[in-house]
């Protein structure tokens, strides 16, 4: 081929790659405009729960005093410096707009990345147009792009380090080596799990060839890039008085991910953790209270790690069991999610979704097919590096635990893969080669497409949680519809019950709540939610003229530790209201002391105190 025919092949293969960059970004950005519109009567949309909540708190304090103010980094903090550089910049009516485009643009970006990995690792335009789009028509990719969460920025951290790492290997430059390791270090600053990725990184750039020479210069560049990276995090804990890399969290989700009894998803590390600042909270007082000493972020987590390390080694087997379930939810073809239901706000407010059929069993079977595609005989051997990838995330989820939005880094880095399996159909249908595997292959992956979409249910904890946030906004009777059908059959759920039981009285009905409360009591509640529901029952039986019973349930809610100070204050505000003045100030000091950190039950008695002078 002459240099004319390779400069004209060179431009068609750009404009080909525009084209296809146009076209997933305009794809993306309406499939996320109709998502957005969709996304308007969601309930979720104004309140903020679990994780998000904690990530819009910290971005707040951040933006409000400073990051230098921030203690030793507890989570990885790219994040919420972000949100934290978006809304310094945007006024406070403007800012869950900007926050949510943000996410689309990130969502829309990670696509676009996609289509780069299949050209520089497969120099295939088509595959990586296939791994893109397939993402794209996989409903949780779009579905966690709504949420205030750094799932996004960590799939862009990815397919950047990706593509950059293909470059690296390819040009074997030390420019290249250095870019790397710094976008793979703030991947790691998204997403800490991504470390495992480093020594894999490191190795590729290592043999990309050319003599130990320019591998080394290559390695040392790599190393420097990926400092430049990840050391501001480093030097900030430093500063604070701990040596911590990016975060401290990391042996408390160890604990979290592989407690006796768990079943691999997300369990809290005690019953009165809720979102991320509390755990940290919780995590701490623990592990002080054991070590009977003031701990450092770093000794918290060495703390959390041991007792993982013992409670492995003296039941070995139970942990081997915990991984097999782990296992089986990464495969899950549905939504093995433990906070927000994809399958819930699928059915009542986001209809887009069901548009976008690709399930986990839909890549998981052309990703397979490509991983064979991209080790057959003739192909260069040189997409190991991205094999790995998919790899070092399993492990990562392995070790931890499994939800449907930390999954998805795993099926991400599976996709460009699943993208060669789609373009080499594609080429074989169009050269009318191997048509009947090519339909063969079509029918299998819509088999799976089909399969994952139907086992993608919302659970009764799903209903449940959906209908707390809706009583949270007042919108009562939409939250007891979302009830009412596990409420009225031969076995009613209990959570629903109660989560019914709060609505009604919310709304004033209070016999109708009682009976709620005792049904949801007397099918059983944890331990952990039983004192709640006491102390509610407690409220209902008091404005219905039933005081001796209300004191009962009162006792039996703060007797519960699990109760813990809420129990005790409610139990406190009764006895103030029944002129136990002695009583009350007992049941206040209580409170105080189960949760020191707690305002309120100070306040009562400084007020108690102020009354008696």
């Amino acid at each position: 081929m002459s240099a004319r025919d390779r400069a004209v092949a060179r431009l068609a293969e750009r404009a080909a790659l525009g084209r296809a960059v146009v076209g997933v970004v305009l794809g993306s950005l309406v499939i996320h405009a109709i998502a957005l519109a969709c996304y308007h009567k969601n309930p979720f949309r104004t309140t903020l729960i679990g994780d998000a909540q904690s990530y819009v708190s910290w971005s707040e304090r951040i933006e409000r005093n400073g990051l230098s103010a921030e203690p030793v980094f507890h989570q990885a903090p790219l994040f919420p410096v972000m949100l934290a550089a978006i809304g310094s910049v945007t006024g406070v009516a403007s800012r869950p707009l900007v926050f949510a485009l943000s996410l689309v643009v990130l969502n829309t970006l990670a696509l676009v990345l996609l289509i780069l990995v299949g050209w520089v690792w497969f120099g295939s335009i088509g595959a990586g147009l296939g791994a893109a789009l397939l993402g794209l028509l996989h409903g949780p990719f779009v579905f966690y792009g709504l949420k205030l969460l750094p799932g996004p920025l960590a799939l862009v951290g990815q397919g950047a380090t990706l593509v950059l790492l293909g470059l690296a290997r390819s040009r074997g430059t030390a420019g290249l080596a250095v870019a790397t390791g710094g976008i793979c270090g703030l991947a790691c600053l998204a997403r800490p799990e991504f470390l495992l990725f480093v020594p894999v990184a490191g190795a590729a750039i290592v043999t990309a060839g050319g003599g130990w020479r320019p591998a080394g210069r290559r390695l040392v560049a790599f190393a420097l890039g990926l400092a430049f990276g990840i050391f501001p995090a480093t030097v900030h804990n430093l500063r604070h008085g701990d040596r911590v890399l990016i975060a401290s969290s990391a042996g408390e989700n160890l604990f979290i991910g592989n407690q006796p009894a768990q079943t691999g998803g997300h369990a809290a590390l005690d019953p009165r953790a809720g979102d991320l600042l509390s755990q940290r909270a919780l995590a701490e007082i623990l592990a002080e209270a054991d070590r009977q000493r003031q701990l450092l972020p770093s000794e918290v987590s060495a703390y959390w790690t041991q007792r993982t390390v013992r409670a492995i080694a003296a039941n070995p087997g139970a942990w081997a069991s915990r991984v097999v379930l782990k296992l089986g939810r990464v495969l899950h073809p549905g939504d093995p999610t433990d906070l927000y239901s994809f399958a819930a706000e699928r059915a009542r407010y986001l209809w887009v979704l069901w548009l976008l059929p690709a399930t986990p069993w839909t890549i998981l079977f052309l990703a397979a097919i490509g991983l064979v595609l991209a080790r057959a005989p003739g192909r260069d051997d040189s997409v190991w590096p991205l094999a790995w990838c998919p790899v070092v995330l399993l492990v990562a989820l392995l070790v931890f635990f499994v939800d449907t939005r930390l999954r998805l880094p795993w099926l991400y880095s599976l996709l460009p893969f699943a993208g060669l399996a789609l373009d080499t159909a594609w080429t074989r249908w169009r050269a009318r080669e191997h048509r009947r595997r090519v339909l063969t292959l079509a029918g299998v992956a819509l088999i799976a497409t089909m399969a994952g979409a139907w086992r993608t249910e919302a659970t009764p904890r799903d209903w449940v949680r959906l209908a707390s946030v809706l009583s949270q906004q007042g919108r009562l009777d939409e939250a007891l519809t979302v009830l009412a059908p596990l409420l009225d059959v031969a076995a009613p759920d209990p959570f629903a019950l109660d989560s019914a039981g709060w609505v009604l009285q919310k709304k004033g009905d209070l016999a109708a709540a009682r009976q709620r409360y005792e049904s949801a009591l007397e099918l059983g509640l944890p331990a952990s939610r039983e004192p709640q529901t006491r102390s509610r029952l407690a409220a209902v039986l008091e404005a219905g003229g039933d005081i001796d019973g209300a004191a009962r349930e009162h006792l039996r809610a703060a007797a519960n530790p699990a109760g813990g100070a809420g129990a005790h204050y409610e139990r406190a505000r009764f006895l103030l209201r029944r002129g136990e003045i002695d009583g009350a100030r007992r049941a206040f000091e209580s409170a105080a002391q189960i949760e020191p950190e707690w305002d309120e039950p100070r306040r009562a008695l400084d007020a108690l105190a102020r009354r008696e002078r």
